[in-house]
């Protein structure tokens, strides 16, 4: 079991005027709690092996629109995501955007795990082998997504 200790972000700390509420603070606790291990507990309670934020909260924006978060469940793992979903906003100290990769199409697995803060990862390098197999789908599938838009245009 490794919970992912670090930031890929170059400048992580925080002002301490900044505000309390938001995505921004979301954020801040989060990495807070990857940092003291309270974020390997939850995600083993709920059987998650990679959890990363993305979006404009990760991207270090100057007005986050939002908290997005998403998990990947280990495999043979049933996450129950109401429980999960309310623990996590508990975490964050408000909203979030929960994705679930499982379940999720190509494109969206690949934003929520390329580019986006990894806080959390079961093994070591779980959530480089989740990022490039995102990577990988996104790219076999784009054909059937251009195939899509071509019969709705036509």
């Amino acid at each position: 079991m490794s919970g992912y200790r670090g930031s890929h972000r170059e400048n992580h700390s925080r002002s301490d005027d900044a505000p309390s509420t938001g995505p921004r603070a979301g954020l801040t606790r989060l990495e807070a709690m990857a940092g003291d291990g309270r974020l390997d507990a939850l995600c083993e309670r709920h059987g998650i092996a990679v959890l990363t934020v993305f979006g404009s909260a990760a991207r270090d924006d100057s007005h986050p629109r939002d908290l997005d978060v998403a998990v990947l469940p280990r495999p043979g793992t049933r996450v129950e995501i109401m429980p999960l979903l309310a623990e996590l906003q508990d975490a964050a100290g408000g909203d979030i955007d929960l994705a679930l990769l499982d379940t999720a199409g190509a494109v969206l697995r690949e934003r929520a795990l390329v580019g986006a803060l990894p806080l959390y990862e079961h093994r070591p390098g779980e959530w480089a082998r989740a990022a490039t197999a995102a990577v990988q789908e996104r790219m076999d599938t784009a054909w059937m997504r251009r195939l899509d838009l071509d019969l709705l245009a036509g």
